[in-house]
């Protein structure tokens, strides 16, 4: 074999390590120590976790009501996380799941729907002010019912799961009537 060829060769495996340890060292930097670092110098409010709460319309309806959900995970001030809202309302009750995004600035946040996705569109957006130091959550919520296709605006408020634990609340047609109960 030639002297050059090898030379050639050893260049060329040197080349394909260095590159491969490179790419390595940038995927370590970009999803590991970055976002370390962004935490580390993050000062704000921690909102990450379970939030609860009811959220009502402008003119609220007797007998309806609104349940609440977020699921949120925060790197610095940035949001992903998933909404559920149950509404219920006589003997029905319909409930959404939407995925969203969203961003903490000047003490509110924000949240949209995850962009990108090929599911059908369940859009929901919120703007909330954190209060109590993080503690609740209050603001408004529009989304669109995927049953109905009509728009809804509603206040919420919704607390760490932890400091408010709700009673999973029920339509009164589902809930069986016993004899005891009855009127005689």
């Amino acid at each position: 074999m030639d002297e050059t060829a090898v030379y050639l060769g050893l260049g060329a495996g040197g080349a394909l390590v260095a590159t491969v340890f490179l790419m390595t060292l940038k995927d370590l930097w970009v999803h590991d120590v970055l976002p370390l670092l962004r935490h580390w110098r993050y000062r704000g409010v921690n909102i990450s976790g379970g939030w609860t709460g009811l959220g009502n319309a402008s003119a609220p309806t007797a007998g309806e009501w609104t349940e609440i959900g977020l699921s949120l995970e925060q790197q610095a001030s940035d949001l992903r996380g998933l909404l559920w809202i149950r509404h219920c309302s006589g003997d029905h009750s319909t409930k959404l799941q939407v995925p969203l995004e969203g961003r903490i600035s000047d003490g509110y946040v924000t949240l949209g729907p995850t962009p990108g996705r090929d599911a059908p569109v369940l859009l929901a957006t919120a703007l909330l002010e954190i209060q109590d130091g993080g503690s609740s959550l209050n603001g408004r919520l529009v989304y669109r019912d995927a049953g109905t296709h009509a728009i809804h605006g509603i206040h919420m408020s919704v607390h760490r799961t932890a400091s408010m634990a709700l009673p999973w609340m029920r339509p009164l047609a589902a809930i069986p009537a016993t004899p005891e109960s009855t009127p005689a």
